[in-house]
Protein backbone atom coordinates (compact mmCIF):
# COMPACT_ATOMS: atom_id res chain seq x y z
CA UNK A 1 0.00 0.00 0.00
CA UNK A 2 1.16 3.55 -0.89
CA UNK A 3 3.05 4.91 1.98
CA UNK A 4 0.44 8.30 1.82
CA UNK A 5 -2.86 6.15 2.18
CA UNK A 6 -1.72 4.46 5.62
CA UNK A 7 -4.69 6.18 7.83
CA UNK A 8 -3.94 6.60 11.48
CA UNK A 9 -6.56 5.26 14.18
CA UNK A 10 -8.00 8.80 14.31
CA UNK A 11 -8.44 8.85 10.71
CA UNK A 12 -9.13 5.50 10.50
CA UNK A 13 -12.57 6.36 12.89
CA UNK A 14 -13.24 8.99 10.69
CA UNK A 15 -13.40 7.49 7.91
CA UNK A 16 -15.44 4.54 9.30
CA UNK A 17 -18.09 7.65 10.71
CA UNK A 18 -18.27 8.80 7.29
CA UNK A 19 -19.92 5.27 5.85
CA UNK A 20 -21.74 4.80 8.68
CA UNK A 21 -23.29 8.72 7.95
CA UNK A 22 -24.21 8.18 4.11
CA UNK A 23 -25.28 4.64 5.41
CA UNK A 24 -27.54 5.48 7.35
CA UNK A 25 -28.36 8.89 5.16
CA UNK A 26 -27.44 10.83 8.14
CA UNK A 27 -28.66 9.36 10.89
CA UNK A 28 -32.24 9.15 8.96
CA UNK A 29 -32.04 5.24 8.15
CA UNK A 30 -30.96 2.35 10.04
CA UNK A 31 -27.49 1.16 8.92
CA UNK A 32 -27.96 -1.71 6.08
CA UNK A 33 -26.18 -5.35 7.52
CA UNK A 34 -24.35 -5.05 4.61
CA UNK A 35 -22.95 -1.74 5.00
CA UNK A 36 -21.73 -2.79 8.17
CA UNK A 37 -20.27 -5.68 7.08
CA UNK A 38 -18.64 -3.17 4.06
CA UNK A 39 -17.32 -0.98 7.25
CA UNK A 40 -15.87 -3.95 8.60
CA UNK A 41 -14.26 -5.02 5.36
CA UNK A 42 -12.79 -1.23 5.13
CA UNK A 43 -11.56 -1.35 8.42
CA UNK A 44 -9.48 -5.10 7.86
CA UNK A 45 -7.94 -4.34 4.14
CA UNK A 46 -7.93 -0.60 3.82
CA UNK A 47 -7.40 1.29 7.43
CA UNK A 48 -5.93 -1.77 9.17
CA UNK A 49 -7.67 -0.51 12.74
CA UNK A 50 -9.25 -1.84 15.33
CA UNK A 51 -12.49 0.45 16.16
CA UNK A 52 -15.83 -0.68 17.30
CA UNK A 53 -18.38 -0.45 14.75
CA UNK A 54 -21.19 -0.81 16.46
CA UNK A 55 -21.35 2.86 18.48
CA UNK A 56 -19.93 5.62 16.17
CA UNK A 57 -21.12 9.08 16.06
CA UNK A 58 -21.80 10.28 12.95
CA UNK A 59 -19.75 13.83 12.45
CA UNK A 60 -21.08 16.30 9.82
CA UNK A 61 -19.11 16.26 6.60
CA UNK A 62 -18.55 20.35 7.31
CA UNK A 63 -15.82 19.29 9.67
CA UNK A 64 -13.88 17.03 7.74
CA UNK A 65 -11.98 19.39 5.97
CA UNK A 66 -10.08 20.40 9.22
CA UNK A 67 -9.56 16.80 9.86
CA UNK A 68 -8.73 15.25 7.04
CA UNK A 69 -5.99 17.50 4.82
CA UNK A 70 -4.07 14.97 2.35
CA UNK A 71 -5.31 15.39 -1.01
CA UNK A 72 -4.87 11.50 -1.67
CA UNK A 73 -6.86 10.25 1.58
CA UNK A 74 -9.79 13.24 0.57
CA UNK A 75 -9.66 11.10 -2.61
CA UNK A 76 -9.94 7.71 -1.21
CA UNK A 77 -12.65 8.70 1.18
CA UNK A 78 -14.88 10.00 -1.16
CA UNK A 79 -14.26 6.87 -3.97
CA UNK A 80 -15.22 4.52 -0.69
CA UNK A 81 -18.02 6.73 0.13
CA UNK A 82 -19.54 6.59 -3.60
CA UNK A 83 -19.76 2.91 -3.39
CA UNK A 84 -21.91 3.06 -0.25
CA UNK A 85 -25.13 3.79 -2.12
CA UNK A 86 -24.48 0.57 -4.30
CA UNK A 87 -23.79 -1.28 -1.72
CA UNK A 88 -26.92 -2.03 -0.23
CA UNK A 89 -28.39 -2.28 -3.80
CA UNK A 90 -31.32 0.74 -3.31
CA UNK A 91 -28.65 3.91 -4.37
CA UNK A 92 -31.33 6.04 -2.05
CA UNK A 93 -31.19 9.64 -3.01
CA UNK A 94 -30.75 10.63 0.59
CA UNK A 95 -27.65 8.61 0.56
CA UNK A 96 -26.61 10.14 -2.54
CA UNK A 97 -27.07 13.41 -1.04
CA UNK A 98 -24.68 12.68 1.75
CA UNK A 99 -21.88 11.93 -0.41
CA UNK A 100 -22.48 14.88 -2.26
CA UNK A 101 -21.92 16.80 0.98
CA UNK A 102 -18.42 15.20 1.77
CA UNK A 103 -17.47 15.86 -1.97
CA UNK A 104 -18.57 19.52 -1.63
CA UNK A 105 -16.35 19.75 2.02
CA UNK A 106 -13.45 18.14 0.71
CA UNK A 107 -13.58 19.68 -2.59
CA UNK A 108 -13.10 16.04 -4.68
CA UNK A 109 -15.32 15.47 -7.36
CA UNK A 110 -14.23 12.57 -9.17
CA UNK A 111 -16.08 10.91 -12.36
CA UNK A 112 -17.85 8.01 -9.89
CA UNK A 113 -19.38 10.76 -8.31
CA UNK A 114 -21.21 11.91 -11.51
CA UNK A 115 -21.53 8.74 -12.07
CA UNK A 116 -23.42 8.01 -9.11
CA UNK A 117 -25.68 10.74 -9.98
CA UNK A 118 -26.48 8.98 -13.68
CA UNK A 119 -27.51 5.85 -11.83
CA UNK A 120 -29.91 7.81 -8.95
CA UNK A 121 -31.62 9.39 -12.03
CA UNK A 122 -31.57 5.98 -14.11
CA UNK A 123 -29.94 7.26 -17.24
CA UNK A 124 -27.85 3.99 -17.57
CA UNK A 125 -27.43 4.73 -21.08
CA UNK A 126 -25.88 8.02 -20.84
CA UNK A 127 -24.09 6.32 -17.83
CA UNK A 128 -22.21 3.16 -20.34
CA UNK A 129 -21.19 6.07 -23.25
CA UNK A 130 -19.53 8.12 -20.78
CA UNK A 131 -18.28 5.48 -19.37
CA UNK A 132 -17.39 3.25 -22.84
CA UNK A 133 -15.39 6.85 -23.87
CA UNK A 134 -13.33 7.05 -20.50
CA UNK A 135 -12.68 3.01 -21.18
CA UNK A 136 -11.20 3.23 -24.24
CA UNK A 137 -8.48 5.20 -22.88
CA UNK A 138 -7.80 4.23 -19.36
CA UNK A 139 -8.63 0.57 -19.85
CA UNK A 140 -7.73 -0.28 -23.57
CA UNK A 141 -4.88 1.96 -23.54
CA UNK A 142 -7.13 3.89 -27.48
CA UNK A 143 -6.37 6.85 -26.31
CA UNK A 144 -6.29 8.78 -29.88
CA UNK A 145 -8.19 8.57 -32.42
CA UNK A 146 -5.88 6.72 -34.54
CA UNK A 147 -5.38 4.60 -31.96
CA UNK A 148 -8.75 3.56 -31.65
CA UNK A 149 -9.44 3.40 -35.55
CA UNK A 150 -6.55 0.78 -35.27
CA UNK A 151 -7.67 -1.11 -32.40
CA UNK A 152 -11.00 -1.83 -34.01
CA UNK A 153 -9.88 -2.67 -37.31
CA UNK A 154 -7.68 -5.16 -35.62
CA UNK A 155 -10.31 -6.29 -33.28
CA UNK A 156 -12.44 -6.92 -36.17
CA UNK A 157 -9.47 -9.27 -38.59
CA UNK A 158 -8.47 -10.81 -35.24
CA UNK A 159 -12.09 -11.98 -34.36
CA UNK A 160 -12.48 -13.53 -38.40
CA UNK A 161 -9.04 -15.00 -37.67
CA UNK A 162 -5.36 -14.03 -37.94
CA UNK A 163 -3.31 -16.75 -38.33
CA UNK A 164 0.19 -15.07 -37.37
CA UNK A 165 -1.45 -14.23 -34.13
CA UNK A 166 -3.13 -17.30 -33.68
CA UNK A 167 0.01 -18.89 -33.98
CA UNK A 168 1.62 -16.92 -31.87
CA UNK A 169 -0.44 -17.17 -28.81
CA UNK A 170 -0.59 -21.48 -29.34
CA UNK A 171 3.22 -21.52 -28.96
CA UNK A 172 2.47 -20.73 -24.88
CA UNK A 173 1.50 -24.13 -24.17
CA UNK A 174 5.26 -25.08 -24.78
CA UNK A 175 6.09 -22.64 -22.35
CA UNK A 176 7.12 -23.71 -19.02
CA UNK A 177 4.60 -25.33 -16.63
CA UNK A 178 3.44 -22.40 -13.66
CA UNK A 179 4.70 -19.86 -15.93
CA UNK A 180 2.58 -16.98 -17.19
CA UNK A 181 2.15 -17.78 -20.94
CA UNK A 182 1.15 -21.31 -20.03
CA UNK A 183 -1.25 -21.03 -17.52
CA UNK A 184 -2.48 -18.25 -20.08
CA UNK A 185 -3.25 -20.79 -22.47
CA UNK A 186 -4.69 -23.04 -20.35
CA UNK A 187 -7.19 -20.10 -19.26
CA UNK A 188 -8.43 -19.65 -22.28
CA UNK A 189 -8.11 -23.56 -23.42
CA UNK A 190 -9.59 -24.28 -19.83
CA UNK A 191 -12.84 -22.14 -20.48
CA UNK A 192 -13.83 -22.85 -24.33
CA UNK A 193 -12.61 -18.95 -25.50
CA UNK A 194 -10.57 -18.60 -28.48
CA UNK A 195 -7.11 -17.61 -28.50
CA UNK A 196 -6.59 -13.88 -30.05
CA UNK A 197 -6.21 -14.30 -33.60
CA UNK A 198 -8.34 -17.63 -33.47
CA UNK A 199 -12.02 -16.86 -35.19
CA UNK A 200 -14.40 -15.67 -32.62
CA UNK A 201 -11.85 -14.15 -29.88
CA UNK A 202 -11.65 -11.13 -28.11
CA UNK A 203 -8.21 -10.32 -29.53
CA UNK A 204 -5.44 -9.07 -27.71
CA UNK A 205 -7.11 -5.90 -26.32
CA UNK A 206 -8.22 -7.81 -23.17
CA UNK A 207 -4.99 -9.86 -22.55
CA UNK A 208 -3.94 -7.88 -19.42
CA UNK A 209 -7.51 -8.48 -17.38
CA UNK A 210 -6.67 -11.54 -18.18
CA UNK A 211 -3.66 -11.14 -16.64
CA UNK A 212 -4.69 -9.42 -13.56
CA UNK A 213 -6.84 -12.45 -13.36
CA UNK A 214 -4.54 -15.01 -13.11
CA UNK A 215 -1.68 -13.05 -11.12
CA UNK A 216 -4.38 -11.91 -8.70
CA UNK A 217 -6.01 -15.49 -7.80
CA UNK A 218 -9.55 -14.05 -8.96
CA UNK A 219 -11.41 -17.10 -10.98
CA UNK A 220 -14.24 -15.64 -14.02
CA UNK A 221 -17.00 -16.21 -12.32
CA UNK A 222 -19.56 -13.64 -11.16
CA UNK A 223 -17.50 -13.26 -7.80
CA UNK A 224 -14.15 -13.64 -9.55
CA UNK A 225 -14.95 -10.87 -11.67
CA UNK A 226 -16.44 -9.09 -9.45
CA UNK A 227 -13.53 -8.94 -7.18
CA UNK A 228 -10.72 -8.45 -9.65
CA UNK A 229 -12.54 -5.76 -10.46
CA UNK A 230 -11.90 -4.51 -6.85
CA UNK A 231 -8.10 -5.32 -7.33
CA UNK A 232 -7.96 -2.80 -10.39
CA UNK A 233 -9.80 -0.21 -8.65
CA UNK A 234 -6.46 -0.71 -6.32
CA UNK A 235 -4.03 -0.27 -9.60
CA UNK A 236 -5.11 2.72 -10.66
CA UNK A 237 -4.21 6.29 -9.21
CA UNK A 238 -6.82 8.27 -11.32
CA UNK A 239 -9.99 6.65 -10.02
CA UNK A 240 -10.65 4.91 -13.20
CA UNK A 241 -10.38 1.75 -11.37
CA UNK A 242 -13.27 2.62 -8.88
CA UNK A 243 -15.27 2.94 -12.54
CA UNK A 244 -14.72 -0.49 -13.83
CA UNK A 245 -15.71 -1.86 -10.09
CA UNK A 246 -19.15 0.01 -10.08
CA UNK A 247 -19.74 -0.97 -13.68
CA UNK A 248 -19.26 -4.44 -12.65
CA UNK A 249 -21.52 -3.49 -9.64
CA UNK A 250 -24.18 -1.99 -11.49
CA UNK A 251 -24.14 -5.76 -13.28
CA UNK A 252 -23.82 -7.99 -10.60
CA UNK A 253 -25.10 -6.44 -7.93
CA UNK A 254 -28.12 -4.40 -8.59
CA UNK A 255 -28.93 -6.32 -11.90
CA UNK A 256 -29.01 -3.54 -14.09
CA UNK A 257 -28.38 -4.81 -17.26
CA UNK A 258 -25.17 -2.22 -17.65
CA UNK A 259 -22.75 -3.55 -19.81
CA UNK A 260 -24.32 -6.77 -20.00
CA UNK A 261 -27.06 -5.24 -22.63
CA UNK A 262 -25.71 -7.21 -25.49
CA UNK A 263 -27.81 -10.43 -23.89
CA UNK A 264 -24.44 -12.71 -23.73
CA UNK A 265 -23.65 -12.53 -19.89
CA UNK A 266 -27.32 -12.25 -17.67
CA UNK A 267 -27.21 -9.73 -15.02
CA UNK A 268 -27.50 -10.59 -11.57
CA UNK A 269 -28.31 -9.35 -7.66
CA UNK A 270 -26.71 -9.43 -4.43
CA UNK A 271 -22.99 -11.22 -5.57
CA UNK A 272 -20.72 -8.03 -3.91
CA UNK A 273 -19.74 -9.65 -1.14
CA UNK A 274 -17.56 -6.63 1.34
CA UNK A 275 -14.80 -8.87 2.68
CA UNK A 276 -13.85 -10.50 -0.79
CA UNK A 277 -13.89 -7.29 -2.66
CA UNK A 278 -12.15 -5.08 -0.03
CA UNK A 279 -9.39 -8.03 -0.07
CA UNK A 280 -9.32 -7.59 -3.59
CA UNK A 281 -8.90 -3.73 -3.47
CA UNK A 282 -6.09 -4.44 -1.05
CA UNK A 283 -4.15 -6.59 -3.54
CA UNK A 284 -4.91 -4.10 -5.92
CA UNK A 285 -2.82 -1.42 -3.82
CA UNK A 286 0.07 -3.35 -2.83
CA UNK A 287 1.11 -4.48 -6.54
CA UNK A 288 3.25 -1.75 -7.33
CA UNK A 289 2.65 -1.74 -11.39
CA UNK A 290 -0.34 -0.84 -13.25
CA UNK A 291 -1.43 -4.34 -14.94
CA UNK A 292 -3.71 -3.13 -16.76
CA UNK A 293 -1.99 -0.05 -18.62
CA UNK A 294 1.91 -1.11 -18.00
CA UNK A 295 2.05 -5.13 -18.33
CA UNK A 296 4.15 -5.80 -20.99
CA UNK A 297 2.66 -9.71 -21.73
CA UNK A 298 5.13 -10.96 -23.95
CA UNK A 299 8.26 -9.66 -22.17
CA UNK A 300 7.09 -12.00 -18.69
CA UNK A 301 5.49 -14.45 -20.58
CA UNK A 302 8.20 -17.06 -19.94
CA UNK A 303 8.56 -16.33 -15.73
CA UNK A 304 6.28 -17.98 -13.59
CA UNK A 305 3.59 -16.69 -11.77
CA UNK A 306 4.48 -16.96 -8.08
CA UNK A 307 7.81 -15.43 -9.20
CA UNK A 308 5.85 -12.37 -11.08
CA UNK A 309 3.30 -11.96 -7.98
CA UNK A 310 6.58 -11.20 -5.51
CA UNK A 311 8.05 -9.47 -8.39
CA UNK A 312 4.60 -6.78 -8.54
CA UNK A 313 4.48 -7.07 -4.51
CA UNK A 314 1.09 -8.81 -5.11
CA UNK A 315 0.35 -10.44 -1.45
CA UNK A 316 0.49 -14.18 -1.80
CA UNK A 317 -2.82 -15.95 -2.89
CA UNK A 318 -3.91 -19.26 -1.34
CA UNK A 319 -4.86 -21.99 -3.50
CA UNK A 320 -3.22 -23.40 -7.51
CA UNK A 321 -1.98 -21.11 -9.70
CA UNK A 322 -4.29 -22.30 -12.50
CA UNK A 323 -8.05 -22.07 -11.09
CA UNK A 324 -10.50 -24.39 -13.49
CA UNK A 325 -13.36 -22.51 -14.29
Amino acid sequence: MPEQLKWTEVEAKLVLQAIKNVGTAGGVLTLPQITLEMMGAIQTHVLHSRIELQDLEIILPTHYPDLISSGIKRDQLIQILVLIPYVDMSVDPRMVGVVDDFAACLNVNPETLKDLHLVRDNHLRRLLLNYGRRSMGEFLMLDTPSKFIRGVISSIHQAIGDPGVARRYQSLESFPEGSLGHSFFHWYRDRQWALPGEHKSTSELLINHDCCHILGGFNTDTQGEMNVAAFQAGLFTDGFGFESLLEVMLDFHLGKSFSTTTGLIAPETGQFIPDAAMAGYEKGLACNINLIQDLDFWAVADQQVTDLRIQYTIPPTAGAILLKP
